[in-house]
């Protein structure tokens, strides 16, 4: 389904919206700069257990992740956040943050404010070919190409992934 073109207001029933395979994941974007008057970005996440963004900046926009379902450690900044769902983390630009899916799946909402990064995950990406998760082979971007799409949205990659649960640099929960 395409997003409806208004920015009067509509409703969209779970996965609904605008499906996209990005970087071995489903995304759907839900919301846009252009429904929402520059506003406001939506884009819900679907991946597998070790799905991880990189370590990267968002130097024009806020992002907010609220866990549908699933675990997903987050970092944001130095403090790793095991999110469960309904956790809900805050992450304002400027701030370096990453997270990794510990679960066999997960499903992640993330909301950006002001919109227009929904475009990073259109260039980044491709037009889902099914209803479900790309299948094992899909070929994706590379490292240096999809920095390089980063960059034109105002993104900045500087670190690796956060690393799987358990592993020596893998983090938990640091005293608050």
């Amino acid at each position: 389904m395409s997003l409806p073109q208004t920015t009067s207001g509509y409703g969209l029933e779970p996965d609904e919206g605008e499906p996209l395979w990005f970087n071995g994941g489903r995304a759907v974007v839900k919301t846009t700069v252009d429904q929402t008057q520059g506003r406001y970005a939506a884009l819900e996440i679907w991946a597998r257990k070790g799905f991880a963004a990189p370590l990267h900046i968002h130097h024009n926009e806020d992002e907010f992740f609220i866990v549908m379902s699933g675990e997903v450690r987050v970092r944001h900044g130095d403090e790793i956040i095991e999110a469960v769902p309904g956790s809900f983390v805050y992450g304002p630009r400027g701030v370096p943050h990453s997270f990794h899916i510990d679960s066999e799946e997960a499903k992640i909402l993330l909301l950006f404010g002001p919109g227009g990064v929904e475009g990073f995950f259109r260039e980044g990406g491709k037009a889902a070919g099914s209803a479900g998760l790309p299948p094992a082979g899909e070929e994706f971007l590379d490292r240096e190409a999809l920095m390089a799409v980063g960059a034109r949205y105002h993104q900045e990659f500087v670190g690796p992934p956060l690393p799987p649960k358990g592993s020596p640099s893998g983090g938990g929960t640091p005293p608050r």
